[in-house]
């Protein structure tokens, strides 16, 4: 209201030609024809004439308080939501496949929700997963830090709850499995990814030559490809490590002991069913082929079932 009272004295030192530059803007904008048509349907302004300087003043004071009001709401429309910190997430597959084996040693659906917090580029989480005979717990705290197309992710696994006391971390007691990863995704005009996965500490372990137990730092790389609603992987092992039993197939004693080993190929395809207008369930298919299974014989392919909620 004091904007409009003082706006008349102001336009009173505006020449023609400044005016008609502030017509020319307001016109780009749209907000004359908003100021036409509430006019031309009021019949006090109607009845105006706008040949004096005291009602010109009147319309140019109107004119730019719709143009703010026009202003702010177009400019509120364009203010994009903040991602809440807190993130809430789950998952049930058909059965738990990991880096092209079974994790749970059978098929059975799991369900595998994950916990977070995330500000920026920084993240801190834990993720889980538990079959649905209760047979198979897996806990995974994270943390993991993103630089351009660089991500660096720090892992805890741990699935052995039945072997070791979970806050036990001593070298030859632990449960658990350290992890260190580097990932690069690139540009969408480039849909690559390439990430390397080493286990530095922990359960990790390996039998050596001399029959010592040593850290076997168990390497899995993973080649990928996006393209539309499909992924694309290729994924190995290179050396003997965790990803083919430390070189030893369980279900035949006769076959010789791996080293290098491609043990993770296949592709995902996703889509989103729409429930309503403001939800979507996401939906996804993954056929995994393993050529070098070692612990079990249902290994050599998989195909996985996957619902987000």
């Amino acid at each position: 209201m004091v904007f409009i009272y003082i706006a008349p004295h102001f336009f009173r030192r505006l020449s023609n030609k400044y005016i008609c530059f502030l017509f020319y803007y307001l016109y780009n904008l749209g907000v004359l024809n908003i100021i036409y048509m509430f006019v031309v349907t009021n019949k006090k302004f109607t009845n105006l004439n706008f040949k004096s300087m005291k009602n010109k003043n009147i319309l140019l004071a109107l004119v730019l308080v719709f143009s703010g009001v026009f202003n702010f709401s177009k400019t509120s429309a364009q203010v994009a939501p903040v991602a809440p910190p807190i993130k809430v997430t789950a998952e049930l597959v058909s059965h738990y496949v990991w880096r092209g084996s079974m994790a749970t040693g059978s098929p059975t659906p799991n369900f595998q929700p994950t916990l977070a917090f995330s500000k920026g580029n920084f993240e801190i989480g834990v993720w889980g997963s538990t079959d649905f005979l209760g047979s198979y717990k897996e806990v995974d705290p994270y943390v993991s830090l993103t630089a351009g197309h660089l991500k660096f992710t720090f892992t805890d696994y741990d699935w052995n709850f039945p072997k070791a006391k979970y806050f036990d971390y001593s070298s030859n007691k632990t449960g658990h499995m350290l992890e260190g990863t580097i990932g690069y995704t690139g540009p969408e005009f480039f849909p690559i990814s390439v990430t390397w996965n080493t286990m530095f500490y922990g359960f990790d372990k390996k039998v050596s030559t001399s029959n010592d137990t040593t850290q076997a730092y168990s390497t899995y790389i993973e080649l990928g490809y996006t393209k539309g609603p499909a992924a694309f992987f290729f994924g190995f092992t290179p050396w003997a490590s965790y990803y083919n039993n430390y070189g030893y197939t369980t279900f035949d004693a006769s076959a010789s002991k791996k080293s290098f080993s491609i043990v993770n190929i296949g592709v995902t395809l996703s889509k989103s069913v729409k429930i309503t207008d403001a939800f979507s369930l996401p939906l996804r298919a993954t056929l995994v082929v393993n050529p070098s299974a070692t612990y079990n014989l249902m290994d050599y392919i998989h195909l996985v079932f996957g619902i987000t909620f």
